[in-house]
């Protein structure tokens, strides 16, 4: 990996969202670490990306078993940017009838897979000239989601960390996000009247990315930001903190509960 570029690491990397982001910072010339469950995926999105860049290592690792991440970090000793896009959905169903075995194994994949990575990295981030973390929340995270209750309940204490180590390491950019990228499971099993007034495309979803992991973003921490927020106008930074802030309701859910 060359010491010149920035290095960023994409956990749940051959999922919808992740291979998106891949793609779009493999075009934009950033050196990657690809990290996934399915050694297979990841070595099929490699070869998708070799016609983009050169410079791409991949990991094969269950982020849910910490000594498993433990054992395959120790190898990164230069790291820019780390994002955390693993997750799972989980069991749907009313909390007191979810298999239980289930119900944990989301709650580790989408919570403890972030914290573990944090844990290991803030230390290399920390060596960087602008280090920056970026954790993935969604709809679970700011209001309830009925019959996703482990869903809802890892995301909303992602926002919750991710919060409170943006306070302990403010020379460090941390930023929680609401990908908002497509017409995603979740709202395939719950009951809305009707759906956002816009998705989030692709292509803006990439450029929210693109902005995230750029100079541009620096100083921008401590956050809950959705793909469709003005993060690309000039005004953003001067926006009142408590608009953006990751205890922030989602307006356009809000209705629902009224």
């Amino acid at each position: 990996m060359g010491d010149d570029m920035t290095t960023v690491l994409i956990t749940g990397a051959t999922g919808g969202i992740g291979a998106m982001i891949a793609e779009r910072l493999a075009a934009e010339g950033y050196c990657l670490i690809l990290v996934g469950r399915n050694e297979q995926a990841l070595l099929s999105l490699k070869n998708k990306l070799s016609t983009l860049s050169s410079d791409i290592t991949i990991m094969a690792i269950d982020v849910s078993d910490y000594a498993a991440v433990q054992n395959a970090l120790k190898s990164i000793t230069n790291l820019d940017i780390l994002i955390t896009s693993a997750g799972i959905l989980g069991p749907v169903a009313p909390f007191t009838q979810v298999d239980m075995d289930f119900w944990l194994k989301t709650i580790n994949i989408n919570l403890l897979g972030t914290v573990y990575f944090c844990k290991l990295l803030i230390p290399v981030l920390q060596k960087s000239s602008h280090g920056k973390i970026i954790t993935f929340a969604g709809g679970g995270a700011v209001n309830p989601r009925i019959q996703h209750s482990a869903y809802a309940t890892s995301k909303a204490a992602v926002v919750r960390f991710t919060e409170t180590i943006a306070a302990e390491y403010p020379l460090l950019d941390i930023n929680v996000i609401a990908p908002g990228a497509h017409h995603t499971k979740i709202w395939d099993t719950e009951t809305f009247d009707k759906p956002p007034e816009k998705w989030a495309d692709s292509v803006r979803l990439q450029d929210f990315f693109a902005f995230l992991c750029s100079e541009k973003s620096n100083g921008i921490t401590g956050r809950y930001i959705h793909a469709y927020d003005d993060w690309d106008k000039k005004d953003f930074r001067k926006i009142p903190e408590d608009l953006y802030t990751m205890r922030r309701v989602d307006e356009r859910l809000l209705q629902k509960f009224m």
